[in-house]
């Protein structure tokens, strides 16, 4: 009796080591390819006014944030309506949220939101007319985000 109670401990403990061990691996893993990806800048252009094209541009952009790398989301154009702060919006339904709830969450995790200057002023809008975290930028400054180091580009 005695010999079956220390296999099953012995048993119990050598699974609870191995699922322990195999956590740590797996934070490991993880916390490597966050630091990989930190090293990354994924710059995502979105300037159509699909509400499917706008929401996968930010999904993607959500998904690079929440994995480590240097996220900026420019936007311009018609997809600008999806900024700002007021009008109801369709649900993307890939993610279950709002273009508006989408970029709010790309803020919120550490990623940039840059609107092209000259197409608020084209619509009479200003940074006020938008959620919190977006900034108007002029296109040196785009052009600067698209070249620097270690850049991916991506547009929707």
């Amino acid at each position: 009796m005695i010999k079956k109670i220390a296999v099953v401990l012995f048993l119990l403990i050598s699974t609870t080591l191995i699922a322990q061990n195999s956590e740590e691996n797996n934070s490991s893993k993880n916390s490597m390819k966050k630091k990989k990806l930190s090293e990354k800048n994924l710059v995502v252009f979105v300037s159509n006014e699909n509400l499917q094209v706008v929401g996968m541009g930010f999904g993607i952009a959500l998904s690079g944030v929440k994995q480590g790398a240097n996220v900026t989301v420019v936007v311009g154009a018609n997809a600008l309506k999806y900024l700002l702060r007021e009008g109801k919006q369709n649900v993307y339904f890939a993610k279950q949220k709002t273009p508006r709830e989408l970029a709010k969450n790309i803020i919120k995790e550490g990623g940039s939101i840059q609107l092209c200057s000259a197409n608020t002023e084209e619509m009479n809008l200003d940074e006020d007319d938008f959620i919190d975290g977006v900034k108007l930028v002029i296109s040196t400054e785009i052009f600067a985000k698209v070249f620097e180091k270690n850049s991916q580009v991506i547009s929707f």
